[in-house]
């Protein structure tokens, strides 16, 4: 099975970093000739495709890049960024690139991609500023995770790793941006079900492998970043490939980067459980310590 992957295109108007008068649409035809090339099975866009302006601006610029990637010629999958919600809603993001923007569950065979729709509506009036609670989300997820026990490939916008952001042009002064609130009771309820073998994400610009609890979460850099790059983009884009229990992935463009690991479902694998805080080891230790102080004592 191999995998295109593309992340954070952002097709729009200058923004932050990205390049003055760098056209994405030229570079997406590219693209899309190469994964045809390397005759891919599936297309999987992770989100954040426009950098949001107006309404009526991101209809057109995300109309734009479903035209783009809609000459792909297998199936695509797309999952919705915080700026492709920005102005539009999840029902605009549907309609323009003609697929349900729900969460799904993709049969790939040996295994399964989960595409995990989660609220990715950054609030910037309510403090603190962040994402959302997803409560309802996360429920979800975990029982598509229980259905089935083909190993689980999840994809979502927002990371969960919960990754050091330290070097990050966006999130080192901002980490509460970086992922959900609640990640660290995300990852828990996920790895309680031992079904997931991989997490991809975007949004936070660069390419990461953490290895949380045998699942491999990673992130792929943005298509049209460059604070990696400088002063180019980074025209990144992935191609994973899984076969005979491993998985390799490989980012082409001015970030490059390779890995090959193992891929099984995390409950294959024994983790074991994090040891307590070493002061608390030293109490216990301690306490011990006195209990056979006291024995002896009571015993002479």
């Amino acid at each position: 099975m191999k995998i295109a992957l593309i992340a954070d295109i952002h097709h729009g108007p200058h923004s932050h970093t990205k390049k003055e008068d760098w056209d994405a649409l030229p570079e997406l035809e590219a693209f899309i000739e190469r994964i045809e090339e390397a005759k891919v099975d599936v297309l999987l866009d992770l989100g954040d495709r426009i950098s949001d302006t107006t309404h009526e601006v991101d209809v057109r610029v995300a109309g734009e890049v479903y035209e783009r990637l809609s000459r792909f010629s297998g199936p695509r999958y797309h999952v919705v960024g915080n700026h492709d919600v920005a102005n539009l809603n999840f029902a605009e993001n549907a309609n323009i690139f003609r697929q349900s923007m729900d969460h799904q569950v993709v049969d790939l065979g040996e295994q399964r991609l989960i595409l995990w729709q989660a609220n990715t509506k950054i609030d910037f009036v309510g403090q603190p500023i962040g994402f959302p609670q997803i409560d309802a989300d996360l429920a979800w997820l975990v029982e598509a995770l229980e259905a089935d026990d083909r190993p689980a490939i999840i994809a979502s916008h927002v990371p969960l790793s919960g990754h050091s952001q330290i070097g990050n042009f966006y999130f080192e002064n901002n980490y509460h941006v970086s992922t959900y609130p609640q990640h660290a009771a995300i990852r828990a309820a996920v790895e309680a079900t031992g079904k997931a073998a991989m997490w991809l994400a975007g949004h936070v610009h660069w390419n990461t492998v953490t290895n949380v609890q045998n699942i491999q979460h990673i992130t792929l850099q943005s298509f049209s970043e460059r604070f990696t790059t400088y002063p180019e983009p980074a025209t990144a884009y992935g191609i994973l490939d899984i076969a005979d229990g491993q998985f390799s992935l490989e980012v082409f463009g001015r970030d490059p980067f390779f890995a090959r690991l193992p891929f099984r479902a995390s409950g294959a694998q024994k983790w074991l459980k994090a040891m307590p805080m070493f002061t608390e080891l030293a109490a216990d230790q301690a306490k011990l310590q006195e209990d056979v102080n006291s024995r002896v004592a009571q015993s002479a």
